[in-house]
């Protein structure tokens, strides 16, 4: 039986996969990877998907183990990541533990588990539970995505209806105000889930 879940700390994305059936884990409320590990009967995931890369952040309540010790790991990426946070306005900015879904990541899978990492992180990332990983015998798949490559199937499949985009949709922007849809959803404004952009739609 497969089945779905998703590690958040945001009431309205939890909600969210919650009404599509995804079991919800908040890192804010109780440990992941322990959470994960009862779920599972202790053998972990099969497959992880890293969707936010170093916009990663820590538990609230500092459920870490050693949380000091990585506390001050993760101050000394953010030096690294973004020296110059911010240096043309206050939206973007990285998470407080921008490694930390790595490493619960990492701990939550089964051994001979997948990684699947989407998420950005710049070459100035250079820490990864690498022995962890080496002696489960993960397997990792990572890379900014090739669009050209699955654009065309991807349009074949909303063509003959197989594939239905509007249920997901939650706003409409004109084209001309890209930008500032963009911004709000860094802001990680609720109820932004997936944006259709149209052309002149003000005119």
């Amino acid at each position: 039986m497969k089945s779905l879940a998703l590690l958040d700390n945001n009431d309205n994305r939890l909600q969210i996969a919650k009404n599509y059936g995804a079991e919800v884990i908040n890192f804010d409320q109780e440990d992941p990877v322990s959470t994960i590990k009862r779920l599972t009967g202790g053998i972990g995931l099969d497959r992880v998907i890293d969707a936010v890369g170093v916009d990663s952040n820590q538990p609230s309540q500092g459920s870490n183990q050693d949380s000091a010790q990585m506390a001050e790991l993760f101050q000394n990426q953010r030096s690294q990541i973004a020296p110059n946070t911010n240096p043309k306005g206050d939206n973007w900015h990285p998470g407080d533990g921008p490694s930390q879904a790595l490493f619960w990541e990492v701990q939550s899978l089964a051994k001979a588990g997948t990684l699947g990492i989407i998420g950005v992180y710049p070459p100035s990332v250079q820490t990864f539970p690498v022995g962890i990983a080496m002696n489960k015998n993960l397997t990792i798949n990572m890379g900014n995505c090739n669009h050209r490559k699955y654009l065309p199937e991807l349009i074949d499949l909303v063509m003959s209806g197989d594939l239905k985009l509007q249920e997901h949709i939650t706003q409409k922007i004109d084209f001309n105000d890209i930008i500032s849809a963009y911004e709000a959803f860094d802001r990680r404004e609720s109820g932004w889930v997936k944006v259709m952009l149209e052309p002149n739609k003000s005119r």
